[in-house]
């Protein structure tokens, strides 16, 4: 299990996260949302090499500081939100997620090879796996990088907002994947979501965070009940029913 005790991060004397304390559930979808500036991406960043905090950060008790850089990126993969378009190709790309499995002289097994075609099938990028990814738009470029997280093939994918420049199909296939990953593939997914509304439909437990503190984490429906989303966000929540379920949007 993954968690997370008394996280705090200072950025020029100021306190950007205020001890966060969660411990997402294994094989669930957790969103962290909050308004910008709130130290989403903050918290990924802990889970990083380069993260700097005090506090805690364990994986099965073991403190991930402790962790080798193959170690760590055998059991946690992270997908930062901006992502460089460097002048290789996509599967290019999406080799590099094999590379914490490589021996040191940086040779492919068959296995390494069947998770990057798993991959690129995954992802949808599997036509255009020898374009340049200077050469794709930023939707494709996010889904190869998603690809290049599939191939790595660890416990815990953190991805920060995964959706950017995709379109709307692409987005909601993107978060079918995700919950295929976490029913199938046994995955626990942490996820900052920018869009509330994706958030709600789709993950089963929320990390709400305010100021650099975590004001709410717990179940989907729990933290609906608060009127939190409403409070922070400044919106209103509206209620409906679609093909017999109860729905629930915040706009």
């Amino acid at each position: 299990m993954l968690k997370f005790e008394n996280v705090s991060v200072k950025a020029h004397s100021k306190e950007i996260l205020k001890n966060i304390s969660f411990a997402p559930e294994t094989q669930t979808i957790t969103a962290v949302i909050g308004r910008n500036g709130s130290g989403k991406t903050t918290l990924l960043s802990c889970l990083t090499p380069a993260g700097k905090y005090t506090g805690s950060v364990t994986l099965e008790g073991k403190d991930i500081r402790l962790m080798s850089l193959r170690e760590r990126g055998r059991h946690i993969s992270v997908l930062p939100q901006i992502l460089p378009d460097a002048p290789i190709t996509v599967r290019d790309l999406v080799k590099m997620g094999r590379s914490p499995y490589l021996d040191i002289s940086g040779s492919f097994t068959h296995s390494d090879g069947e998770y990057v075609e798993k991959a690129l099938s995954l992802a949808e990028v599997k036509t255009m796996e020898n374009r340049l990814l200077t050469e794709i738009s930023g939707g494709e470029r996010q889904r190869a990088y998603i690809a290049m997280v599939l191939a790595q093939n660890t416990r815990i994918i953190a991805l920060d907002e995964p959706a950017t420049y995709m379109d709307m199909q692409h987005s909601k296939e993107l978060m079918k994947l995700l919950d295929k990953l976490k029913k199938e593939n046994g995955k626990t997914i942490i996820a900052v979501m920018h869009d509330i509304n994706t958030a709600v439909e789709n993950a089963d437990n929320i990390l709400l965070l305010d100021g650099g503190e975590a004001v709410f984490y717990g179940s989907t429906e729990e933290c609906i009940k608060t009127s939190l989303i409403e409070k922070i966000f400044a919106l209103k929540k509206h209620e409906y029913i679609y093909e017999g379920k109860n729905k629930v949007i915040f706009r």
